[in-house]
């Protein structure tokens, strides 16, 4: 007997999207219910949050802290990875916001209730408070930022204090976060349940109009991803002397895979074989591209700019010109962390808008067709890192390209 095949998770979301608009719609009466679905999910994805990202920060930086001996590559990478992601944050982030992105969108919310930062928060104060007084106060806060900072810091500390006396404690954070893992995993497949609640009670609330804002948001998303593939990363090829449409087709297979898979994973072996054949040093891929995966994910930063954008015009959250500044410094350090958590953009969206006082629920609405915004955002991470790894590699081919020439110059 055949056993019956088991349904995907995006496929399972869909389902919940079409019966979330369905029983929404005709049993109004179970609206409760509803609510009740997708408040525990939005509730227990913010409960595992801190848990996760905390320890996984702190592992993260011992371990950079233990390859000193690339302490110049580890300074050139670290700074393209944060000069390229928070341009790219802040130019979609002013042009999602500017152009009005997804204030299409009809909601019944109050907007006198939402905690824009509009108005209330200062930038100089938003950075300072990074810094936490109290360390505890700010995990209870659920205070993203100032965790992620101490957690940095404690990395330090624990790297100079030496990775073997500090072994117990990063033992203990390994299988902390395995078993955060797990509990994240257990909450994820159980998110068509949570999807499901969110959508028939939006139905219910505000309407069909907001759902089929989705259709919007898809559309407009991937906009944001051709202008990224065809416009910002030429630019940044030409910058860095990269042959790109050369670089591009090399890895064309590899970024129709991700596409498809929807997993920047599968293609990371054969992303690192692909650049040493086409020339990139060797030392230079394998330190780039891996540390890429977790702090170079050009895709991922466009989608949360624009779902940011979109959620903040949708809920008419006004933003100005310091608080789209203050945005894109918190946008650039909590993406850091996407990597490190199952459906991590997702995770982290939630994080941010939680940071900015934007509703849950405009995120969790987006959940719902996270599949289709997955497989550009993942193509295009694997292309920007294949894009790094090449720019960082041009300026050592350069330098060794003028050495012989400085040396006969001096020699003269």
């Amino acid at each position: 007997m055949t056993a019956i095949k088991k349904i995907s998770l995006p496929i399972q979301l869909l389902i919940a999207l079409f019966l979330g608009l369905v029983l929404g719609k005709f049993i109004p009466g179970a609206d409760s219910f509803y609510n009740l679905l997708g408040t525990v999910f939005l509730n227990a994805i913010t409960m595992v949050i801190l848990p996760l990202i905390f320890p996984t920060v702190v592992v993260a930086v011992v371990q950079i802290f233990k390859k000193q001996a690339f302490g110049k590559i580890l300074l050139k990478t670290f700074v393209y990875f944060f000069v390229v992601t928070t341009v790219i944050i802040f130019i979609y982030l002013a042009a999602g916001y500017y152009f009005k992105f997804g204030t299409s969108v009809q909601t019944n919310v109050d907007t006198q209730a939402l905690k824009g930062i509009a108005t209330k928060v200062d930038l100089w104060t938003f950075i300072a408070n990074v810094v936490p007084t109290n360390v505890f106060k700010a995990f209870a806060d659920n205070d993203l930022l100032a965790v992620i900072f101490f957690a940095i810091v404690l990395g330090l500390g624990l790297g100079a204090y030496g990775p073997q006396k500090s072994a117990p404690l990063l033992k203990l954070f390994d299988i902390w976060t395995k078993a955060i893992y797990k509990i994240t995993d257990f909450i994820i497949k159980l998110s068509p349940i949570g999807i499901f609640g969110i959508i028939a009670h939006d139905i219910n609330s505000v309407g069909s109009g907001k759902i089929l804002s989705l259709i919007n948001f898809i559309v407009g998303l991937y906009i944001g991803y051709l202008a990224l593939a065809v416009i910002v990363f030429p630019i940044i090829a030409l910058i860095f002397k990269v042959p790109y449409l050369q670089t591009f087709r090399s890895i064309q297979d590899l970024f129709s895979l991700a596409f498809f898979s929807g997993s920047s994973s599968v293609v990371l072996p054969k992303l690192l074989e692909r650049l040493k054949q086409t020339g990139t040093s060797a030392t230079i891929t394998d330190f780039v591209v891996p540390l890429g995966y977790t702090f170079n994910l050009e895709g991922a930063t466009v989608y949360l700019s624009i779902a940011v954008a979109f959620i903040a015009n949708s809920y008419g959250v006004q933003i100005n010109l310091v608080s789209l500044l203050t945005i894109t410094l918190l946008l650039t350090f909590i993406s850091k962390t996407i990597a490190t958590v199952p459906s991590g953009a997702v995770v982290v969206l939630l994080a941010t808008a939680a940071q900015l006082g934007l509703p849950k629920e405009g995120v969790a609405l987006i959940f719902a067709v996270d599949f289709f915004a997955n497989a550009g955002r993942t193509a295009l991470n694997v292309l920007g890192n294949a894009l790094a790894a090449k720019a960082l590699d041009t300026q050592r081919q350069t330098k060794v390209a003028q050495a012989p020439l400085a040396a006969k110059i001096a020699k003269n």
